[in-house]
């Protein structure tokens, strides 16, 4: 793991405002390029791209990033299952309503799940402690409190912490490039939103 903090990534604040959404779903999968990736996740080649189930995808150093700018691909679990098969991923994903979620996963199980706004709350897993030395480091041990005013105008605060723990769980530095895109590849994943059941996509526990 890199010792990557959130001073890395204050990059955040100033750009998530040029993103032109609320919601976002980063994933970062160590150890494969982009068309493994899209092999992983039964993306078609040449299909139609729609507005529901776009995503972005393109290399990084010791890996590949998805991108999804209102998605949450990278959390469920038919995408996380196969695309950390023999290898690691953490994604960081916050949709319109500011409900976040936090998910590292090795060989096709989630190793630990959280909420990184409120991570005091039950986190979920094979090993829900195993980051718990890391959340401390980056000032993710504690909650944040909604009655903040300074809270409530930032918004988003946890987001450079969550993004640096993602780097210490994959060795992989998200960058303002990659989210500002466009990615080599566009790929429509809308198939693993299809309705199972009549149930929406499974999250990954």
């Amino acid at each position: 793991m890199t010792r990557a903090t959130a001073q890395d990534y204050l990059w955040w604040e100033e750009f998530r405002s040029s993103l032109g959404v609320s919601g976002f779903c980063f994933t970062l999968v160590a150890g494969l390029q982009p068309p493994e990736v899209l092999e992983r996740l039964a993306v078609i080649p040449g299909k139609p791209l729609q507005a529901t189930g776009y995503a972005e995808v393109g290399p990084a150093e010791g890996g590949s990033v998805i991108v999804e700018p209102a998605g949450y691909v990278g959390i469920m679990r038919d995408a996380v299952r196969p695309l950390s098969v023999a290898t690691v991923l953490a994604s960081v994903h916050n949709n319109i309503d500011q409900h976040a979620r936090f998910v590292y996963a090795a060989d096709g199980r989630v190793i630990t799940g959280l909420d990184p706004m409120f991570p005091d709350e039950p986190r979920w897993g094979d090993e829900p402690d195993r980051l718990l030395q890391d959340l401390k480091d980056l000032g993710l041990a504690n909650e944040f409190d909604e009655d903040d005013e300074e809270w409530q105008e930032s918004g988003e605060r946890f987001v450079e912490a969550a993004l640096a723990l993602a780097e210490r769980c994959t060795g992989i530095r998200l960058t303002p490039e990659q989210v500002h895109g466009p990615l080599p590849y566009a790929a429509c994943v809308a198939h693993l939103y299809e309705l199972r059941d009549g149930r929406p996509p499974a999250l990954a526990y």
